[in-house]
């Protein structure tokens, strides 16, 4: 059964909401990072960043691009789940450097330990750009959906007498 991201998906921007351009939706990173807030993945069981260059110093690129975890909202003991490194999920040797280019990074449930009372289910996106030669603009999301108990929010269990319909998908 599909479900739309609309009724089950939650989206999350970067921290701060306007550049340097003073546009909104995006912010200047050159010479330091951004990252969206602390999310539970508790009743998700997947995410999805994307990040995307507005205006972009052509010698500047893209140095860190990755989803953390954590035991709690405050980002108490942050681990990777995605890494940013050469070879890595956000490979460093081909990294993103001009106008327009852009990051899908996406994680299931079970790449972080969601159910256990301990967990580090706890997520954010966190992007970074060392060098500040110019103007570095980034807009990003990290978006939440497919609720990880769907069968909790049915009214009843698909069966031959019940057809659930959406024309849309």
């Amino acid at each position: 059964m599909s479900m739309r991201l609309s009724e089950h998906g939650t989206f999350h921007d970067l921290d701060n909401l306007a550049g340097s351009d003073g546009e909104p939706g995006r912010q200047d990173i050159g010479g330091t990072n951004a990252q969206t807030d602390w999310v539970d993945m508790l009743n998700y069981s997947r995410a999805v960043a994307f990040a995307v260059l507005g205006t972009w110093n052509a010698t500047d690129d893209v140095d860190e691009s990755k989803i953390q975890s954590s035991d709690d909202s405050s980002g108490s003991n942050t681990a990777e789940v995605t890494t940013d490194a050469s070879g890595g999920n956000y490979d460093t040797d081909s990294p993103i450097d001009a106008d327009g280019d852009f990051i899908i990074t996406e994680i299931r449930g079970e790449n972080i330990d969601v159910d256990n009372a301990n967990a580090q289910r706890w997520i954010r996106y966190y992007v970074a750009e060392g060098g500040n030669t110019g103007t570095d603009n980034i807009a990003s999301v990290l978006t939440q959906y497919e609720y990880a108990y769907p069968q909790k929010e049915l009214q009843g269990a698909a069966s031959a007498s019940n057809v659930y319909v959406d024309p849309g998908t």
